[in-house]
């Protein structure tokens, strides 16, 4: 089975549509829009990268193993830019490795679309990439899903550089490439899966980059069993509906983008180009599938947008063939930059929507020595138990890591009545600092004011402020 053509076969290289500018000038519109909130407050996940990466290179490589279970490729990078803080300030600094990641992404997506199909989809389909919500949201997020999605694309580009040309280097490039894609997220994975089908064909020549790229991930074994072990702590949602499955195999802004581009095209276009369709639909639907039936089948709950991301380039390798065969391709690109800016300015300017920043600011500027500042955890982790452990007190109160407060008592992450110290009617005012971005914290956060408003007769609640997902409340007589 040849998956590539024969040698000296031509793909077309400009398509039945005149390559132009107005994509290209959409794309960097896309990106500028999608960085602009890169020197907001971080948020909850990202003020626990900042616990990660803050003090010394040995903290990185056991912090990112105890607490996120994963190997420290991607924090190392966070380590090295945390050095800029300084400059260019903490929040550029931390996000700056996975906005290059993402901006790596890019152009790698545009090379694969290029080398699979012609330029003009190589542009339109990394501009369908930059559009999709989940990842404009990862472009600047201080977690690996954009390293591992650089990683990932640029082994899915090896692979097919090697297939049709043999260099050794591709080879190489293409077994370690692999390799760091299980380094940087376990799950991501999921979408080499695609290559062990494109490769079936020729898999004697292929079996021993496998093998080569399997050694290279030894190193990772007990970390997995380690992860498996800990599954059910990975896991946060429901178990998934049916609908959900169809919204990640085609996320409603490229099918619907697709739809209106059609209906406003007046001609379609032949499109000669090298896809192995069985490849691309493997990379689109399994990640999501798997992670799906895992969740649907057993009480480990994985499907989660941002575990099955990986599928996400080969949407939008699919959207961008289909798009560079109609004639309206200037509209696809209107309504999709369209699409991420409106997106963008609903959700605010906050990346992750919690200003944790101002929380700790508006909180130093008005405590004094007689004041009781109570803050709950976060993070589900955050039971009794562990808010009082010396290696975890620090990473569930992060925020409090990365923005001081003076001075802070403990609150568990799930509602305890008896958390609430019983001596606050004798000092001065009561600071309250909830996570209301979830719909159980919001809960949680209410509850534990009640109880205070009952432990407090004849002090008034006010709440301080509008910052985003986390509540800021203070009682005062």
């Amino acid at each position: 089975m040849h998956l590539m053509p024969e040698p000296g076969q031509k793909v077309d290289e400009t398509g039945a549509s005149p390559l132009r500018a107005f994509p290209y000038i959409c794309l960097l519109l896309a990106i500028l829009v999608t960085a602009a909130p890169i020197t907001s407050s971080l948020w909850l996940d990202e003020t626990a990268t900042y616990w990660v990466v803050k003090d010394g290179i040995r903290d990185v490589v056991t912090r990112s193993w105890a607490w996120s279970g994963q190997s420290a490729i991607y924090y190392l990078t966070a380590w090295v830019s945390i050095h800029l803080a300084p400059y260019i300030g903490l929040e550029f600094s931390l996000r700056l490795p996975t906005l290059l990641a993402f901006c790596a992404c890019v152009v790698l997506l545009y090379r694969l679309g290029r080398y699979l199909m012609n330029p003009n989809a190589g542009i339109l389909a990394a501009l369908v990439f930059v559009c999709m919500p989940d990842v404009s949201f990862a472009a600047i997020d201080a977690r690996p899903y954009s390293l591992g999605l650089a990683l990932l694309i640029a082994s899915m580009l090896c692979f097919f550089k090697w297939l049709d040309t043999r260099q050794l280097a591709f080879a190489v490039l293409y077994a370690i490439s692999a390799a760091l894609v299980v380094y940087c997220h376990y799950l991501f994975a999921l979408a080499l899966f695609a290559q062990f089908i494109c490769g079936l064909g020729q898999w004697r020549k292929l079996v021993p980059l496998w093998v080569a790229a399997g050694a290279l991930c030894l190193p990772l074994v007990g970390q997995l069993l380690h992860f498996y072990q800990t599954r059910r702590s990975h896991s946060f949602d429901a178990s998934p509906d049916i609908k959900t499955l169809f919204v990640a195999i085609a996320p409603p802004v490229v099918a619907g983008s697709v739809l209106l581009t059609i209906f406003a095209s007046k001609r379609v276009y032949k499109l000669r180009h090298r896809i192995y369709w069985p490849y691309l639909i493997a990379w689109l639907v399994f990640p999501p599938t798997f992670l799906f039936a895992v969740s649907l089948l057993t009480d480990t709950k994985l499907f989660v947008s941002r575990y099955y991301l990986c599928s996400a380039p080969a949407a939008a390798l699919l959207a961008g063939y289909a798009i560079s065969r109609l004639s309206a391709q200037w509209f696809a690109s209107t309504v999709l930059t369209a699409s991420l800016v409106i997106g963008i300015w609903r959700a605010g300017p906050l990346h992750g929507n919690e200003d944790w920043r101002s929380v700790a600011a508006t909180t130093n500027a008005r405590v004094s020595s007689a004041d009781v500042v109570l803050v709950a955890s976060g993070f589900v982790e955050g039971t009794t138990v562990a808010c009082d452990s010396p290696q975890l007190r620090d990473v569930l109160f992060s925020p409090q890591v990365a923005y001081p407060l003076r001075q802070f008592r403990r609150l568990p992450y799930a509602y305890e009545k008896n958390a609430v110290p019983d001596d606050l009617a004798g000092t001065g005012r009561v600071f309250l600092i909830t996570r209301r971005s979830s719909f159980f914290g919001l809960g949680t956060g209410m509850r534990y004011e009640s109880l205070l408003s009952q432990k407090l007769p004849g002090y008034r609640s006010r709440e301080l402020g509008n910052m985003g997902g986390v509540s800021l409340v203070v009682l005062e007589q």
